[in-house]
């Protein structure tokens, strides 16, 4: 085997590459069934989680990104002028912005909602098809730029099970990153031969990107600068009015699609920016890249016990041997960009640990919302993916063809095993409590106990009535609803109905002990300050809406 550099020399192999990406290509035969292939492995651990269709990780995230589905396909239906007011935290507009609004995902679910399924079976079924959708998204972008389907086999699985989805299991959006690699592609065509088709698959990619999750978007579009200057300074590109064109239709998909950001430019005073300083917990460190989170089946003999959330960033052994042999084995202009894209994303994801990132947090607007630096180890991780595609490739090419075939076989292998994912489900409320058919759009809600503001916040998704706390990215400092933790003291009542709260729900199936439930319906009962106005029973305990009253 030819290990190094081949004999045409690194220059003539990026002639040939430049010459490659220029020209259209055929799909090989056997494409469709690698395709499909990549499909079905893309699943492969998914079907425990599958076939328990309304189970999710955690009661948190993965239930906020079913309200958030809910709410953006009922305003596009009813108030689409309106299209970022959420229901949380009256009477605050534009709630929608306090997090990633997942815009692609809500105009992909909206229909089905519309349609009446349920907004969590909605949630979880974008969850699971993103998964086969890396897959395919790195299946295609790996054949494409190494011309071997079997590496592109190799780069989908890669794709589809990259560490990344474990850590992230909860958040929708982080797993729609299959645009990552179709940006990372559609740049070099651009380069090699700048046409308008091109150019808008260039913006297509990164309009997606962003339309899925803006935090990515922004990554990806920072990533892109070393990794397209080092491929035009390879390549000897130069400017040209083609290249204008193709660069300029890229540019006018992709702020189109970042119109979506002029909403959260108008909320930007009341969220405020993030300080440089508070982004510790989210900046990751060298050795992060060692740990290994708890859905890594392969890997149970790592400790966790001084790992960090947000910070499990281990690519993966079969990861980092494969990009390796991508780096060593027979090194192109798309490699070297690929390592440049590489060493930028991990020094980014090291945040304030790092050296440029305050760079980006000063002269670049949308990374002082930014919380957590460390997820640009996808963007790490997609290009040691897209590495580990030319590291097969050249690998196989130099065996015999049976040789190369086992060869292919026991790699494929090697990744689902290391990759593997296991995680533990929970089952989520079944059933709505029945008071809540009693509540109307108009209403001002307080609900209690305090503590489950994102079961409170799906649960309005049935009456849509305006709620006075809620969940987000960013949960604004309110004094006032702080001072009704004494509830269901007088004082707590009044404060609510200051606040703007009409009527107030109690849920003692939340509450910490039955006896704790008693002594607050006993309280509640007694006052003058509220009127009953609905019960019910729900999971066994009993749950309450009360009407704020005005006491003379």
């Amino acid at each position: 085997m030819n290990f190094g550099f081949s004999r045409v020399g690194l220059l003539q192999r990026m002639q040939v590459e430049h010459a490659r990406f220029a020209s259209e290509q055929r799909l090989p035969r056997g494409f469709v069934l690698y395709a499909l292939a990549t499909i079905l492995i893309s699943t492969t651990w998914l079907w425990p989680h599958i076939v328990h269709f309304r189970h999710v990780p955690d009661r948190g995230d993965p239930i906020f990104s079913a309200w958030r589905l809910a709410r953006f396909a009922h305003q596009l239906a009813n108030d689409p002028w309106h299209l970022f007011d959420g229901n949380i935290f009256f009477p605050l507009p534009l709630t929608l912005t306090y997090s990633d609004a997942t815009v692609l995902q809500g105009i992909v679910g909206a229909p089905l909602i519309w349609l009446g399924i349920e907004p969590l079976v909605v949630a979880n079924a974008l969850f699971f098809f993103a998964f086969p959708l890396c897959g395919l998204a790195f299946f295609y972008t790996g054949w494409r730029l190494t011309g071997d389907a079997r590496a592109g086999f190799i780069t989908g699985i890669l794709g589809a099970w990259y560490p990344f989805h474990g850590e992230h299991y909860s958040h929708l959006e982080l797993q729609w990153f299959m645009f990552v690699p179709i940006a990372l592609l559609a740049l070099p065509l651009v380069l090699a031969r700048p046409t308008l088709r091109r150019g808008l698959l260039l913006g297509a990619g990164v309009g997606a990107q962003w339309l899925a999750s803006m935090y990515l978007g922004v990554m990806l579009l920072t990533l892109l600068i070393p990794y397209g200057i080092a491929i035009a300074l390879a390549w000897r590109c130069r400017p040209s009015v083609p290249l204008l064109r193709s660069l300029s239709a890229a540019a006018l998909v992709v702020l189109t699609c970042m119109t979506t950001a002029l909403p959260y430019m108008a909320s930007r005073a009341s969220r405020g920016d993030r300080a440089l300083s508070s982004l510790g917990a989210g900046s990751a460190f060298p050795s992060n890249y060692a740990d290994t989170h708890r859905r890594m089946a392969a890997y149970p003999w790592r400790s966790r016990v001084a790992n960090h959330p947000e910070r499990e960033l281990h690519p993966g052994i079969s990861t980092v041997l494969l990009a390796l042999g991508g780096i060593v084995i027979a090194p192109t202009a798309i490699t070297v960009a690929l390592v440049c894209g590489a060493v930028a994303a991990f020094d980014w994801s090291l945040g304030v640990n790092g050296v440029t990132y305050q760079l980006l947090y000063e002269f670049v607007l949308p990374y002082r919302g930014i919380r957590v630096p460390a997820r640009f180890s996808v963007l790490l991780g997609s290009c040691l993916i897209l590495l580990g595609g030319f590291g097969v490739s050249s690998v196989l090419s130099r065996l015999r063809p049976k040789t190369s075939n086992i060869a292919f076989a026991a790699v494929a292998i090697a990744v689902i095993l290391d990759l593997r994912m296991t995680t533990v489900l929970v089952e989520y409320w079944s059933t709505v409590p029945a008071i809540y058919q009693d509540v109307r759009a108009d209403m001002v809600l307080a609900e209690f106990p305090a503590g489950h503001a994102i079961d409170y916040m799906y649960f309005s998704t049935t009456h849509w009535a305006r709620l006075v706390g809620g969940y987000s990215g960013y949960i604004p400092v309110d004094s006032e609803l702080d001072s009704a933790s004494m509830f269901p003291s007088a004082a707590a009542l009044a404060s609510l109905r200051e606040r703007g709260a009409t009527h107030l729900t109690y849920n003692c199936a939340f509450e910490r002990s039955p006896e704790r439930c008693v002594h607050t319906l006993t309280q509640l009962d007694s006052s003058a300050l509220i009127d009953v106005v609905s019960t019910a029973r729900w999971n066994g305990t009993e749950v309450r809406l009360y009407k704020l009253v005005d006491v003379p």
